[in-house]
């Protein structure tokens, strides 16, 4: 009974493709080891991975070498936005101030929503860190949003409506079929999109990154139907409608594989929803060789019971509580946070105990 009554619990889950476990085995879980970082969408989700991102990005990869590229949509883009900047601990504590000014009234009208989030960039990513973000050689980062295609673009939420259902209705039937509607568009600071050949179907759109065209880019990647206005033509890329990354990519689907080292994965869940349709389709989780090459860190079940609510933050936050309910909510679950980061820290400094924790992906 005693030994049970001492044991602490465990806030984090590593979860481990076969070959990401083998070079992990072999050459040690280190800063220069990891060659890719992906974000998911997801909203508000984010705040309970606060702690843990700053301990990646803001001291654990500033060690890194080589290059890593960055892949994220929606919410997860605004957070690789961050991890690009050369002091990306900065920048995510300054963007975390920002998130917290969002009021309840600003999300009132799709609007709203859109001039509250724009002036939420320009507050924390001013011109000199847009610059740094696009310009930094060590980190190529990918935006990653969709070019609306047929009704989806219109401008009349009837028809806009229309055009998504008829997209839900051809998902349910066969994922590809959404190409009809939609179009992946990638914006990318480095030389080329990441790992271009292993994600190149929906008939992707390469653009190049500008720093002016930075905030436009965000937007766009987190720009859901109905909730936010969609970002029209994009600097740099093709004239049209471009909306949410993750109505494609909602926690990514693609068999991303180097020679050498793993693709790390931060992440709310301990599993994978290819896109956005899929959210209540279980059979379309993501597994097998896909993951090969990814290790996932996530909050533990117990850790997410143990918060307010028994939840991690999502959208409904924002209008099911008051702000004076959120805040204190939502600065416990990032206070919370920073055990994922310290068990993580804590982890590295002992391979041996990493080894055992390392979970099977599924196959």
């Amino acid at each position: 009974m005693g030994g049970l009554l001492g044991k602490v619990m465990q806030a984090l889950r590593l979860i481990a493709g076969k070959t990401a476990r083998k070079r992990i085995e072999e050459e040690g879980l280190s800063p220069d080891l990891v060659r890719m970082v992906v974000g998911a969408s997801g909203g508000p989700k984010w705040l309970c991975l606060r702690g843990l991102d700053q301990f990646v990005f803001g001291d654990w990869l500033a060690a890194a070498e080589g290059p890593i590229d960055l892949v994220g949509s929606s919410i997860g883009a605004w957070r690789m936005a961050c991890a690009a900047h050369p002091e990306a601990g900065e920048i995510f504590k300054r963007f975390e101030e920002n998130y917290f000014l969002f009021r309840k009234e600003d999300g009132a009208t799709p609007e709203a929503v859109t001039s509250s989030s724009y002036a939420i960039l320009e507050r924390f990513l001013g011109p000199e860190e847009c610059e740094a973000i696009v310009s930094n050689p060590k980190r190529n980062l990918n935006i990653v949003a969709v070019r609306c295609l047929g009704a989806t673009a219109s401008q009349s939420r009837f028809f806009e409506g229309a055009g998504l259902l008829a997209a839900a209705a051809a998902n349910a039937v066969h994922r590809p079929l959404l190409s009809n509607f939609f179009q992946r568009a990638v914006f990318y600071t480095g030389a080329d999109v990441a790992q271009s050949a292993a994600w190149n179907d929906f008939d992707r759109l390469d653009v190049p990154l500008k720093a002016s065209a930075l905030h436009d880019a965000l937007m766009a990647s987190g720009s859901i139907p109905f909730v936010v206005e969609a970002v029209r033509n994009i600097m740099g890329a093709p004239e049209g409608s471009y909306r949410d990354g993750g109505v494609i990519d909602y926690h990514f689907e693609v068999p991303w594989q180097y020679d050498r080292g793993i693709v790390l994965y931060p992440h709310f869940y301990g599993h994978l929803v290819p896109g956005w349709f899929d959210k209540a389709r279980t059979s379309r989780r993501v597994h097998g060789d896909v993951l090969d090459e990814q290790l996932i860190l996530a909050p533990t079940d117990e850790f997410v019971a143990s918060l307010p609510y028994g939840k991690i933050p999502d959208r409904k936050d924002f209008s099911d509580l008051e702000d004076d309910e959120r805040w204190p909510y939502w600065r416990t679950v990032i206070e919370e946070s920073y055990r994922l980061g310290d068990e993580f820290q804590t982890l590295l400094e002992k391979p041996d105990e990493l080894m055992m924790r390392l979970e099977p992906a599924p196959e």
